[in-house]
């Protein structure tokens, strides 16, 4: 499957006011360095921090025996009030990114879904998650997770770093999980188009899951000796094409283990810099992603993961 060339990258990039979440901006500048890039950056107001402050804000004026106006006008200045910081805070993000051609929205609502709707258009999402459980994942986690289920745009999750470098370099070997399936083969376009412009290896990975037992007549050393074979043929099939018609160095990969924590401990002993793989692979079903092989990768990897499809 090969890439149709881009005239340019368009990333939409998420921000919420945090370090945590600019760590996006240098990745933004490391693409555009490669071809040319427009950023939409979009700054999201959740429903209950504007009630929030307009609750306070009636509180501070009851409290000086100021004129409190009905509920319906303290909500409409503070939205005004709110959208007018969001903008200013959004210019001075793009000032930071220089010549990249720029544009910023602010939007009040749910985070996930508005992520996603104005996902389309776009070549990537790109956004920054962390690698922590517990209530810090829930409080920025799992907005991620749900924008990986909903989007239709390929996302690209960033894990947050306490020393992220303000220059972020290009991708020097990018792998694909690929397991067989067309849901999986999704994550190939983009990967091969960025391969090409920032002049990277590919690395096509299937991981073998470990059998047991019997199968027919085979035992479970044999099973997974053949399962090996095919997948390495299916694998250099694709990578055959891909020198072929892309130009490309590609190599195959086909590890034995447990999917997620194969594709992980892949990425350290190849020195991986970028991982590509469809959100409909492994396993198939949209709705059983949550819990699964994408979301497992996407909290473990150490470097960039790209959802597509």
């Amino acid at each position: 499957m090969i890439a149709k060339p881009l005239d340019s990258l368009k990333l939409l990039v998420p921000l919420d006011g945090s370090p945590l979440a600019e760590q996006a901006l240098p990745y933004v500048r490391m693409f555009a360095s490669l071809a040319p890039t427009e950023a939409h950056l979009m700054r999201i107001i959740v429903p209950s921090v504007l009630e929030t402050l307009t609750r306070y804000e009636e509180v501070f004026l009851s409290a000086a025996s100021d004129t409190l106006g009905n509920h319906a006008e303290q909500v409409e200045r503070m939205h005004e009030a709110l959208n007018e910081e969001a903008l200013r805070y959004l210019a001075t993000q793009a000032a930071l990114l220089k010549d990249i051609p720029t544009r910023a929205d602010v939007a009040f609502g749910a985070p996930a879904e508005l992520i996603a709707a104005a996902a389309s258009g776009h070549t990537m999402v790109v956004m920054v998650t962390h690698g922590h459980s517990g209530m810090l994942r829930w409080a920025i986690g799992s907005v991620t997770a749900r924008v990986l289920q909903m989007a239709e745009q390929p996302v690209l999750v960033i894990r947050s770093s306490d020393k992220l470098p303000a220059t972020i370099k290009a991708p020097r070997r990018i792998m694909v999980a690929l397991d067989g399936s067309p849901g999986a083969e999704r994550a190939l376009p983009l990967a091969v188009h960025l391969a090409r412009i920032a002049g990277a290896e590919l690395l096509l990975t299937q991981v073998i899951e470990p059998a047991e037992g019997y199968w027919f007549k085979m035992s479970a050393d044999e099973a997974v000796g053949r399962l090996r074979e095919l997948a390495f043929s299916y694998l250099e099939r694709i990578a055959e094409g891909l020198r072929r018609d892309a130009k490309l160095n590609v190599t195959t990969t086909v590890p034995i283990g447990h999917v997620a924590e194969e594709l992980v401990q892949e990425i350290e002993r190849k020195h991986i810099d970028l991982v590509a793989l469809g959100r409909r692979g492994f396993g198939g079903a949209r709705s059983i992603f949550l819990g699964g092989t994408t979301e497992k990768v996407s909290q473990a990897s150490p470097v960039p993961l790209l959802v597509t499809g």
